[in-house]
């Protein structure tokens, strides 16, 4: 396990997906501290039985636990989130000086306030968002590899990286997840820009099949392709985003209004070689997205290596590769022709652990290409 300067003693508040993939990472990462969860009755009970606490506080108890512990997750809805942190301010001084208290909400400036008005000044709070999830709810979901290759955003309160946010980040960093740094206002404009506004509109879309009137109806069933692409996420229930929403509304509707002035320039000036740039803007935008990660940014290096489709092929480069002492951070199936060749993509941490990956393999006889 990597020198992070461990924490001995952590508490989960909220041992759901989120909180318990957390622990089972850590677990899994060879974490020898003690992980307090404070749960539900049920949530402990099968935290307990995948052993990823060491012991289970009802809500109530949460002063017993945090008192004990150099850092505190707290693993909730937004909204709880905000009242949680009043609870430890009301105990605050049975926290140790110097307790490092953190969270996992989706956005950052309600929750920052709440922090910087009840806490006292002898812990630090640092925002934290890992841009992973699931369909799935609840602990008994918990998954090691929830975290790995996620972006995981901290937001200290003025964006600098202190002591203590380097040494959160690097043992949320034993999860697989990897590091960023924000303001919380800067997070809040950009979780808002390329999560919160894009659910508005896919909601939208698909909603707007009602205006076909009798038609709507054959327009779903036809519906395939790109308005299934740009409409995956109006599935999301609204039990998620309510929090969400909410908490930042302001944010939400200067996009939503931006965004509206940009159809409406559109729709008074349709100029098809405006369109054309228009196009191909958005095209040059689009290929830089990586497509490598669960979250905001931070690249991988990526390999494409044309394989058999035979058994045993993809353990095969992965072995060779492991032999060599190149560490995969991330590998996909990308398109196989059934009985003859196909491709896989690997990815890398950095461009020279791909060029020399790209060596050897290479050298081994396979045929493979850094894409830039």
């Amino acid at each position: 396990m990597p020198e992070t300067n461990n924490y001995q003693t952590i508490t989960i508040v909220g041992v759901g997906l989120i909180g318990g993939s957390f622990a089972m990472a850590l677990r899994k990462r060879g974490f020898e501290g003690r992980i307090l969860g404070i749960s539900s009755p049920e949530a402990l009970e099968e935290a307990r039985r995948k052993e990823l606490i060491d012991e289970g506080f009802a809500y109530e108890d949460l002063p017993k636990a945090a008192a004990r512990s150099e850092l505190i997750i707290l693993a909730t809805p937004i909204s709880r989130i905000i009242e949680l942190i009043g609870d430890l301010g009301a105990i605050g001084d049975s926290l140790a000086p110097g307790t490092i208290i953190s969270d996992v909400g989706s956005t950052k400036h309600e929750i920052m306030e709440a922090a910087a008005r009840s806490l006292p000044e002898t812990v630090h709070f640092i925002g934290g968002h890992p841009l992973a999830g699931s369909e799935e709810r609840g602990v008994g979901a918990a998954d090691p590899l929830l975290f790995e290759n996620a972006i995981y955003v901290l937001t200290p309160p003025d964006g600098n990286i202190s002591d203590e946010v380097e040494r959160l980040g690097k043992f949320i960093s034993l999860t697989g997840a990897r590091m960023m740094v924000l303001t919380p206002q800067k997070h809040d404009l950009i979780a808002a820009a390329i999560s919160h506004l894009p659910q508005l509109l896919a909601v939208e879309l698909v909603n707007s099949l009602d205006d076909l009137g009798e038609d709507s109806e054959k327009a779903v069933h036809l519906a395939a392709g790109g308005f299934r692409d740009m409409t995956r996420i109006a599935s999301s229930p609204f039990s998620i985003w309510e929090d969400i929403l909410t908490s930042n509304t302001g944010e939400v509707r200067n996009l939503l209004e931006n965004f509206i002035r940009r159809l409406s320039e559109r729709m008074e000036d349709f100029n098809i070689d405006a369109l054309e740039e228009s196009f191909e803007k958005a095209r040059r935008t689009r290929s830089a997205l990586p497509g490598d990660t669960k979250g905001f940014l931070t690249r991988l290096w990526d390999l494409r290596v044309v394989v058999e489709d035979r058994p045993g092929m993809i353990a095969d480069i992965s072995g060779h590769l492991y032999s060599k002492g190149l560490n995969i951070k991330d590998m996909s199936v990308v398109k196989v022709r059934e009985g003859e060749t196909g491709s896989v993509r690997i990815a890398f941490g950095t461009r020279e652990q791909a060029l020399q990956a790209l060596d050897e393999l290479e050298k081994a006889g396979y045929q493979a290409r850094l894409r830039e």
